[in-house]
């Protein structure tokens, strides 16, 4: 009998996995990850292929004539063509994100050629700096006086000096004074589609101006200004220290927005990775898709998050909230605080005010400080763990409809069941508690209870050994 090849049914059951996570988790960047390592579905499909035959031949069993069937090498040929295209579209989306295609034989043939640049404009009356990068890094640095200096290089992607000379002159870094403000541009976009350009630059502002950047590749770093900063980029990493006004920034895509220190509002919209705030005296607001950890620390006002799958809002944030793929925390925050998603874990703890969580699937822990004021939290499953002070006032009913309930705070609080629904319900004159669970647990224990388990992912501490049993003297004849 002919064996049949199993590597059919791992490539299914891997396909279909892809399609599990993608269901569950919506933010990871699933297209991304496929255009850059489909060859490894290739490598490993090979590599159980060459397992599969090697078995068969040391047990005997007949070998197969060809080592790949037709119908394997069609689905490979379609892999191989699909995976290409999604490699090619991911980078042509941050690259040519105007569907503009040029040459990108030069990456791999072409040559460097770097040029100085060096420029210097006074500002006058202007407020205002407004940056035309292109593609390339940027670093702006507030400054006494009333100039602009522009130092750094530019490089030129050619076949030879003459074509590279002839595009250091089509794409000149130019100074301009518009009204009240000021231009920088780089003119990448007058260099012929043959030859590429990038400018790395430093760039020295007063102090006391505002900054826009435009790019399309390339990282900002912008420090020491007193006045706002905008900046708007296909592919960028952003930081920022020190700014005296608000950040307004729009990103296609991103592998970190770091902002320290600003005194006025910050905006952040588009997709990306992790982004880290800190020291922000104004609001935030971040609507978006990111595949990383988002950390906001100390935020005097309210903090609003919004993607696709997730909301999340805090009133004022003096210690830490965090929002990582699959979980969600807040510790030592002013509410009202609210958190809506579909899948995540979710920790509350030494929080003031209201607080609302409502989740599909993942579980509640919540550690609301003396402070509290309504407290509502859901998950159709998952389980729920409350803990409050020992001598808290609250009123609560939780509800599950399909799990168990443990009263570990005691009295007044009281189990009631009903067929497979379990309640309960005690009062020790507080704000209202809600507590529901469609499948799962839910347990009320006061602060400083042992735990009944430890936190997943943590081993239970070993107990010390006994001591062993003294030895006796020996006694003298």
């Amino acid at each position: 009998m002919r064996p049949r090849s199993i590597v059919a049914p791992l490539l299914l059951i891997a396909v279909g996995t892809l399609f599990l996570v993608r269901n569950l988790w919506p933010e990871i960047p699933m297209f991304e990850m496929f255009a850059r390592y489909w060859p490894f579905l290739l490598i490993i499909w090979g590599s159980a292929r060459l397992l599969e035959v090697l078995i068969w031949h040391f047990t005997g069993r007949p070998l197969p004539v060809q080592g790949v069937s037709g119908g394997e090498w069609i689905v490979i040929v379609f892999l191989c063509v699909f995976g290409s295209m999604s490699f090619w579209g991911s980078n042509a989306y941050s690259r040519w994100p105007n569907s503009r295609i040029s040459v990108r034989g030069l990456e791999i043939f072409g040559e460097r050629f770097e040029f100085p640049v060096n420029a210097e404009q006074s500002t006058g009356k202007a407020s205002r700096v407004v940056l035309d990068l292109g593609r390339g890094n940027v670093t702006i640095v507030g400054a006494d006086g009333d100039k602009i200096k522009v130092t750094g290089h530019k490089t030129i992607q050619a076949y030879n000096q003459t074509d590279a000379d002839r595009g250091d002159k089509e794409a000149p870094v130019e100074i301009v004074p518009m009204g009240d403000q000021i231009v920088i541009r780089t003119n990448q976009e007058k260099i012929d589609k043959n030859r590429r350009a990038s400018a790395d630059l430093e760039i020295a502002i007063p102090r006391n101006m505002s900054f826009e950047g435009r790019g399309r590749y390339g990282d900002f770093d912008v420090r020491d200004i007193a006045g706002n900063v905008e900046i708007n980029s296909e592919n960028s990493g952003v930081r920022l220290q020190n700014i005296g006004g608000g950040a307004k920034i729009e990103l296609r895509r991103s592998d970190i927005v770091r902002a320290v220190s600003v005194k006025g509002n910050v905006d952040i919209k588009g997709r990306g990775q992790d982004i880290e705030l800190e020291g922000i005296a104004g609001q935030v607001t971040v609507n978006g898709s990111y595949s990383g950890e988002l950390t906001f620390r100390n935020v005097a006002k309210p903090l609003r998050f919004e993607s696709s799958n997730t909301e999340v809002r805090v009133e004022q944030t003096t210690g830490l909230v965090k929002i990582a793929l699959g979980n969600i925390s807040a510790e030592n925050v002013q509410g009202p605080v609210k958190v809506r998603t579909k899948v995540a874990d979710v920790q509350l703890r030494d929080f003031s005010q209201t607080a609302e969580v409502q989740l599909e699937r993942g579980d509640i822990e919540i550690r609301p400080s003396a402070t509290h004021g309504r407290i509502d939290a859901k998950t159709d499953n998952g389980s729920v763990d409350l803990v409050v002070a020992p001598g808290a006032r609250f009123d609560l009913t939780a509800t599950t409809k399909r799990g168990e309930i443990n009263n570990d705070f005691g009295a007044p609080l009281k189990v009631e069941a009903e067929g497979r629904n379990s309640t309960l319900r005690g009062s020790t004159g507080g704000p209202a508690i809600h507590l529901e669970t469609q499948r799962g647990e839910i347990t009320v224990r006061r602060a400083g209870q042992s735990e009944t388990a430890p936190p997943r992912g943590v081993l239970p501490k070993k107990l010390p050994e006994p001591p062993a049993p003294p030895v006796p003297a020996p006694v003298q004849q």
